[in-house]
């Protein structure tokens, strides 16, 4: 008996130390819009690295590492609808930590919190991301794969100066234009868990270039 302990003890050992690339360390996105958004994200995943840019996890399961790297591993977008007078659209962000003394952080793009100014919780999409607001402008016949837009090698975050930001959060998304979603993405099933490790630091950075040089543009006209 006491063999099969052992056993059975090592076994789940060794699957909580496991980190695979690709496998183990996915951070998956699911689509809120139940397919009806003017905007749809499929197959949306996201791998975490640390540092060193080894693959990142917390017995068995993806963890996000600050400082660390992250880079996208997979997702396609569907456009219905083109987006006009795209200096409108909003980010607008849902976020939770698993702590009874924080909580809700952001809710729909304001703040639950009064440490956690709004200027947090929602951003100019455009401003932000201008490589996604490029193909929100043109209506697709299908989804469309956006890794090869993206940088191929992981995108270095640093250290933040937040020693509250470790811990297990829930993430969600919206995209809005005048008060109305055009599109909405949640960590996993929306009732996931993302483990973050924050190591505290003198500030951060991210080193993201929005299109790899010689990589290719929007303009396309298989869209």
């Amino acid at each position: 008996m006491l063999f099969k302990w052992l056993v059975l003890a090592a076994f789940v050992t060794v699957a909580w130390s496991k980190c695979e690339d690709g496998v183990d360390n996915v951070i998956k996105f699911t689509d809120t819009t139940r397919g009806k958004g003017k905007i749809i994200f499929t197959d949306f995943e996201v791998t975490t690295y640390d540092e060193n840019k080894e693959p990142s996890c917390k017995k068995g399961k993806p963890q996000f590492r600050l400082p660390g790297h992250f880079k996208l591993h997979k997702g396609f977008i569907t456009v219905n609808e083109p987006i006009t007078d795209e200096d409108s659209l909003e980010l607008a962000l849902n976020v939770e930590k698993d702590s009874f003394m924080i909580g809700k952080v952001c809710s729909n793009g304001k703040s639950e919190n009064s440490f956690v100014p709004d200027q947090l919780c929602k951003y100019t999409l455009c401003s932000l991301a201008p490589s996604v607001c490029s193909v929100l402008k043109i209506k697709t016949n299908g989804p469309i794969d956006v890794t090869p837009f993206v940088q191929k090698e992981p995108i270095d975050i640093g250290a933040l100066p937040i020693p509250q930001l470790g811990g297990d959060w829930k993430v969600g998304a919206r995209i809005v234009q005048n008060g109305k979603t055009l599109a909405g993405v949640q960590l996993g099933n929306g009732k996931t868990w993302l483990n973050i490790y924050s190591e505290e630091g003198k500030g951060g950075s991210v080193n993201y270039d929005a299109v790899p040089p010689g990589g290719p543009s929007f303009d396309h006209e298989e869209l």
